[in-house]
């Protein structure tokens, strides 16, 4: 099958669409109208996170092959909608990950440094008093991780063998023998809340890790330590989080997701003190982008030259039979 029209949900910010062939058309949202409007004729879908891609969406679009996610997440995709349809779906899980970990690290710092009071208290013209600024040392500290994924990883060796921490993880899929290869101690989920002094997350939102971040959970955690999240919003019970920062149960946290996003003008979140916020942006690098969108059109590049591509993320569509 020849491959004729694309449709970009957002547009790129690399050079990456030059790979595609000259003759294809490229389609994009029309100012004004449902976005999805202009992709009828798409027989392939660079796909963000705003929209989602349902079933109902699958059924009016009658010419789609292929659905692909520029980055890790595949939250708003119906998988399986898409296989009952012939429709592959992939995304390009291995695109964010050293922006992703290194924001996580940075975000670590940001808040156990108190960088951000101190920022605002400079450019305010002022020079805030050493007691407001109090932070710690992360040498030595305990870094626990929930999901050692590809990000998980890199989070643990950046943490671990850069900067001295002891690294403890809970994974469902990993091994302790993997883990180990990881510098990574695997303990339960408890045990992670437990000891950690800072808590990173990088696990899915499923159903299983809805708002694991509770007031059950942080009460479980060290008085005095810090929470991270860089993967999905709905991890994390806001009004707990709030909760436990004002009580002085947890010292800090740092915040790239949220849920909804963006936060309503008026949630709590966006104003307290002791959180370092960042609007989703966590993968926002140039040299992130520029791999998450090669990526991306490689995908659909592989899939109309009749090879299977990278990353499927529905394979039962290989059984079911894919879209004529």
């Amino acid at each position: 099958m020849k491959l004729t029209h694309v449709w970009f949900e957002i547009p790129m910010l690399t050079d990456a669409p030059s790979l595609l062939p000259a003759d294809v058309v490229q389609l994009k949202p029309d100012p004004g109208q449902p976005p999805l409007d202009s992709a009828h004729e798409a027989q392939a879908i660079f796909a963000a996170a705003a929209i989602p891609y349902t079933g109902e969406v699958f059924d009016s679009l009658p010419n789609l092959r292929i659905i692909v996610r520029t980055g890790i997440g595949i939250d708003n995709v119906d998988s399986d909608a898409a296989a009952e349809r012939g429709v592959v779906f992939c995304n390009t899980p291995d695109g964010p990950t050293e922006s992703t970990a290194e924001h996580a690290v940075a975000l670590l710092m940001a808040v156990a440094k108190r960088v951000i009071p101190g920022h605002l208290g400079v450019s305010a013209g002022g020079w805030p008093a050493r007691s407001d600024l109090m932070g710690t040392e992360v040498k030595g500290k305990t870094l626990g991780l929930i999901g050692l994924g590809r990000i998980g990883r890199r989070v643990a060796h950046i943490c671990g063998a850069g900067l001295g921490m002891r690294v403890i993880g809970a994974d469902p899929f990993v091994t302790a023998e993997a883990a180990a290869q990881m510098g990574v101690d695997l303990l339960s989920q408890d045990e992670v809340f437990a000891q950690a002094d800072f808590l990173s997350l990088h696990a899915p939102s499923i159903p299983a890790t809805h708002k694991m971040i509770n007031r059950a959970s942080i009460a479980r955690m060290k008085t005095g330590a810090y929470l991270i999240n860089v993967a999905r919003g709905p991890l994390v019970d806001d009004a707990a989080l709030i909760a436990a920062l004002d009580s002085g149960k947890l010292a800090g946290a740092g915040i790239d997701v949220f849920d909804p996003e963006p936060p309503a003008d008026d949630a709590p979140i966006r104003f307290h003190p002791k959180i370092v916020l960042t609007p989703h942006s966590a993968s926002v690098t140039g040299d992130g982008r520029a791999r998450i969108e090669r990526m991306a059109v490689e995908r659909v590049l592989q899939f109309f030259d009749g090879q299977r591509p990278k990353d499927v993320c529905n394979p039962q569509v290989y059984e079911i039979g894919l879209r004529g």
